[in-house]
């Protein structure tokens, strides 16, 4: 049997220690109550992956990932990396709030906040529908516990932001839907969350929630001593439960993958200044009571001669079904105007969906490379097409790329004479998590065949890998998307050929597509929603641009926020995602949609012109 906990020593020298973690309050601290509880994990050991429940619950717990003992504010605590680990109860059936009278405390020492969720303890599972409750530190970086009733989310929150490496002991306490949050024994917010929550079967998790195989809201940090009770605990109880704990806990080193300037803080969306000079353009409004097309997504642009090229995936269903097709546009001055809408393939008996791809001009020819599958998103691929630009329709050259790779940039040419084209390996299975940033790489010029290789992630890190890339010589950076609110990115240094292991990055970024190149001022640019305070929110849309020659990006533009006088759709709820560009002339052409707050990406796509001279970077 392997046992794992915490030791502080043996004998004297032991309590000695013990008592050395608190303030003299912590001697004359009151017993926590004993009466109406029903769990009570200390999280002080581990034995073979079990962590057991007091005497007064028998609700075991069974620990995921590789959580450690650590140092805790009474004998030891369970520390958590911010991936992977959590804990998940047993009998959680019997953990039942749904008359809205209870209590729920945790000590907590965070180690980073980083703009993205953190639950504490939770009884949730969102994408079955079955939603109870969570006590967490929010993305703005307060305590917040959160409540299903009516059929929406209410909440109550602290007014504390905690230090990282700084003990605090957090408690929510609720009477027929009367709640206050505690924090360090003080109420600091109060609501009426409503008189009935939910009962479901949803398995009680500590650290993180098991979204149906996708783990987030993950905790980063050390979580000790969780107690629930089946009564709404007195002021006086909970304040008895506190004591100070000066001992602190050393931050770990970051070992996230640098891409923003560690001695500058992420700006918030405010604070990023708009991009002075930006155009903005409709290259294809939504507009289903005309053309019949309720979908569309994934818009792509490209020069080819003297004239601008769109194209996107076009669908009079929903997303990822058979009926998807690819079409484009054509604008002859400059993006201002865009001609009637072509059809590039609308798929066959064999091959019944294209969806939205990527252009590439090279040797006076126009290629298309876009994503394929059958039915819903099934057995997916890589097909090209070439422009017959005396007839106007494009050319089949059958499928070049296997192994479930749908392209998201077009091929940049390598310095060995190959080129790359970032994407993502897409899983047959719709709620699988695996599905890893990808790029294919050419045989010199032959656009025919790819060679795909799926870059290494981490066992248990779930993502939807829609990536780009930066070339550099032999070295490559591939940036991707990730469902918790940061870039995630990768290196090579071989062409593309191998890559290090995709980790999280220092940079936030909304969960959508990214696009990223070089300027010809030499600065690396990042398209997408990179801002401090957007978490998931695809909202305002940005660019984080490098000083030129630099690896890591310094400065963030605003292109555009949702609501917007300029040409195209304006909510506050519009959604600017999926973007793509090109640079042409002095300006960079960023093509994105817009869902005009519908979502479902029910999108327009939008085109944002932005002068190469407004991006600078001190």
């Amino acid at each position: 049997m392997q046992r794992r906990a915490f030791s502080t020593g043996l004998g004297i020298l032991a309590i000695a220690g013990l008592l050395l973690l608190h303030d003299t309050a912590a001697i004359g601290a009151a017993d926590p109550p004993r009466e109406g509880l029903v769990a009570h994990w200390s999280l002080d050991a581990i034995e073979d992956g079990v962590v057991s429940d007091g005497p007064e619950g028998g609700h075991g717990a069974k620990t995921i990932g590789k959580p450690e003992p650590v140092e805790g504010v009474n004998g030891g605590a369970l520390r958590f990396d911010g991936r992977h680990d959590y804990v998940v109860g047993e009998d959680a059936n019997t953990l039942d709030f749904s008359k809205a009278a209870f209590s729920i405390s945790a000590w907590v020492n965070v180690y980073g906040l980083r703009g993205e969720q953190q639950m504490i303890v939770a009884k949730n599972v969102y994408s079955a529908d079955q939603r109870e409750w969570g006590l967490m530190i929010d993305a703005d970086r307060r305590f917040r516990f959160y409540q299903r009733s009516d059929g929406r989310w209410k909440t109550v929150e602290s007014q504390t932001t905690p230090e990282p490496g700084h003990w605090y002991q957090v408690a929510v306490t609720e009477d027929s839907g009367q709640a206050c949050l505690y924090v360090n024994g003080r109420c600091e917010g109060r609501a009426d969350l409503g008189s009935a929550l939910p009962r479901t079967p949803a398995p009680l998790t500590i650290g993180a929630v098991n979204d149906g195989g996708r783990v987030w809201q993950t905790f980063f940090g050390a979580i000790d001593e969780v107690r629930l009770y089946r009564r709404a605990l007195e002021p006086a109880e909970v304040a008895g439960m506190y004591f100070p704990v000066t001992a602190t806990h050393p931050l770990p080193a970051d070992d996230r993958f640098i891409l923003w300037q560690p001695d500058r803080a992420v700006p918030k969306s405010a604070e990023c200044p708009f991009v002075e000079g930006v155009e903005y353009v409709v290259v294809k409004a939504r507009e289903p009571e005309v053309d019949g097309y309720n979908w569309l997504h994934g818009a792509a642009v490209c020069w080819h001669g003297d004239r601008l090229y769109a194209t996107f995936g076009h669908n009079q269903g929903h997303e990822n079904t058979a009926t998807e097709v690819a079409r484009g546009r054509m604008s002859a001055d400059g993006g201002r105007t865009w001609g009637p809408v072509f059809g590039i393939d609308d798929g066959d008996t064999a091959n019944p969906a294209v969806s939205h791809g990527v252009l590439l001009s090279h040797g006076g020819e126009l290629w298309a490379f876009h994503g394929a599958f059958h039915d819903r998103r099934q057995k997916l691929h890589t097909r090209a097409f070439v422009l017959d630009q005396a007839s106007g329709v494009w050319q089949p050259r059958g499928v070049v790329a296997e192994g479930s790779f749908w392209p998201l940039q077009e091929p940049l040419k390598m310095d060995d004479g190959n080129w790359i084209m970032a994407g993502i390996c897409v899983s047959d299975r719709q709620d699988a998590a695996d599905n890893p940033a990808a790029a294919a790489i050419s045989r010199g010029d032959d656009f025919t065949r790819w060679d795909v290789v799926r870059i290494p992630k981490p066992e248990g890190l779930n993502m939807w890998g829609e990536s780009t890339v930066v070339a550099d010589g032999p070295e490559v950076l591939n940036i991707a998307r990730w469902g918790t609110p940061f870039a995630l990115a990768a290196l090579s240094k071989d062409f593309g050929r191998t890559w290090t292991e995709t980790r999280e990055t220092n940079l936030p970024m909304a969960a959508s597509k990214p696009y990223a190149g070089t300027l010809s001022t030499g600065q690396r640019y990042l398209v997408g929603t990179t801002t401090a305070d957007s978490g998931n929110r695809r909202s305002p849309l940005t660019i984080a641009v490098s000083r030129p020659g630099a690896k890591v990006f310094s400065k963030i533009y605003r292109i555009r926020d949702a609501v917007c006088e300029g040409p195209g759709e304006s909510d506050l709820k519009c959604r600017l995602s999926y973007p793509y560009a090109v640079e042409h002339e002095g300006k960079l052409y960023v093509i994105y949609s817009n869902d005009g707050a519908r979502g479902g990406n029910r999108n327009s796509a939008e085109l944002a012109i932005v002068p190469v001279a407004s991006l600078g970077a001190e």
